[in-house]
């Protein structure tokens, strides 16, 4: 990483070269240097731009300078003058008070610097569209949903202009509790409809993972490993976030977004839903982001959400998973034969990783035409999405994260490969189980 400041006070450019030591190559400029910035440095090669002045005028001059030499370099700006800087340099450049850098954690406001510019890149892409859609999974989860809620409030566009769109539809009980409590409409939409639209988002996922993925969109904004089989205007993924909503939320912090309390309640459960309560795959943006939006949301509307009621069906599904439990090598399977809703599978599979002495959870079912499998970890083991993926990737749709994951067979494809007949599901659960244990064994 190259760093490049230009600093006024002294005892800042203390405060950042302890902070970068060992963090890349820094650069300092004098004050006498800010007419000819990017004569001196090569601007192009530069990961950030660092900007402290309390001078109004000197500040522009050398903001002009960056973005006429560096019109990409994400740029940094510490002053407490802002208010006397003009508009035009806060739509590409971050600004923060000296008493806030030291209150708060320097490295969220570098990584905001380095969105400002995604953010400006997003909203020229959108400008001038008369309908946007946000597309979201075929089977919408918290995280997804408020992510597309927060993409929608940065854009600054409404439910007319702006719709949540789905192929599927929220089956979960605590989404679709989330959806009823925080009132948010997500359409039904087919791929045929996607024409009528100016503009297409995707959040919280990537185009191949759709059940009918369009051919190009706008924008992508994930937080799974990337897929490159796809196009898109604008890419996104940070693989190393624990949810979508903490990218989403240094969108809004970046475009001075309002920030209300239904927002605030939806992105911090999507974060708390996807991390387990932080409890796995975060980094230390996840905690800032759950830190930043806990005292916005409202806690009696969380505890609602993530307490719904459980229907007939989910107990008769408990049922068969007491009684139907098989146990190999620490992994527990678990078949659950025709459900009337495939959101029992993951529920179930929630369920069966809290037998005593299992590692791995396998629940499966078979919803409509397909045979669907949820499998849980315990978190320490090998990646469960990475081990699904070797498992089924090539009869059907798999992946994950590492202590959670999903596949999705179509019955022919038992036919077609094994020559099982898709109504022997006893035939077919022995070679989901074996397929797994291989997959599983071959990855140790």
């Amino acid at each position: 990483m190259k760093s490049v400041f230009y600093v006024e006070e002294d005892f800042v450019a203390s405060l950042l070269k302890q902070y970068f030591v060992g963090n890349g190559t820094t650069v300092f400029l004098k004050r006498s240097t800010n007419g000819n910035i990017g004569e001196q440095i090569a601007m192009d090669s530069t990961d950030l731009f660092c900007a402290q002045s309390e001078d109004p005028e000197r500040l522009s001059k050398v903001l002009d300078t960056i973005r006429q030499k560096g019109p990409h370099v994400p740029t940094l700006v510490l002053t407490s003058q802002s208010e006397r800087i003009p508009e035009k340099y806060k739509s590409f450049a971050h600004f923060v008070s000296l008493p806030e850098l030291l209150e708060s954690n320097f490295r969220w406001h570098v990584r905001l610097a380095k969105t400002m510019r995604r953010v400006e890149e997003v909203k020229t892409q959108f400008d001038g569209a008369e309908s946007v859609l946000i597309l979201l999974q075929d089977d919408p989860d918290p995280d997804a949903i408020a992510s597309g809620l927060a993409l929608r409030q940065v854009l600054g566009r409404n439910k007319q202009t702006t719709p949540l769109g789905s192929f599927g539809r929220v089956t979960r009980p605590e989404n679709t509790t989330m959806v009823r409590l925080l009132e948010i409409e997500i359409e039904k939409v087919t791929k045929h409809a996607l024409k009528n639209f100016d503009r297409i988002a995707v959040v919280d996922l990537q185009p191949p993972h759709l059940a009918n993925p369009p051919e190009e969109v706008d924008l992508v904004i994930d937080h799974h490993p990337e897929q490159f089989n796809y196009k898109s205007h604008i890419k996104d993924i940070r693989p190393g976030y624990g949810a979508t909503s903490t990218i989403l939320l240094e969108y809004l912090l970046c475009a001075n977004s309002a920030i209300g309390t239904r927002l605030a309640t939806a992105m911090l459960y999507g974060i708390k839903s996807d991390t387990f309560a932080l409890s796995r795959e975060v980094n230390e943006w996840d905690v800032e982001a759950f830190s930043y939006l806990y005292p916005l949301a409202n806690q009696n509307l969380m505890r609602r959400i993530e307490r719904p009621e459980l229907p007939p069906a989910a107990l008769d599904a408990l049922s068969l998973a007491l009684k139907n439990r098989r146990v190999i090598d620490k992994v527990a399977f678990v078949h659950l034969g025709r459900v009337e809703r495939d959101d029992l599978i993951p529920q179930m599979a929630d369920f069966s990783l809290s037998f005593e002495g299992i590692e791995w959870a396998l629940v499966s079912g078979v919803f409509e035409a397909n045979y669907i499998i949820s499998v849980r970890n315990v978190g320490y083991v090998r990646a469960a999405g990475r081990v699904l993926k070797e498992a089924f990737g090539d009869i059907g749709s798999a992946g994950g994260h590492a202590s959670m994951a999903k596949a999705i067979i179509p019955m022919t494809e038992f036919h077609h490969r094994w020559a099982i007949d898709p109504r022997n599901t006893r035939q077919i659960d022995r070679k989901v189980q074996q397929l797994f244990l291989k997959a599983l064994h071959s990855a140790k």
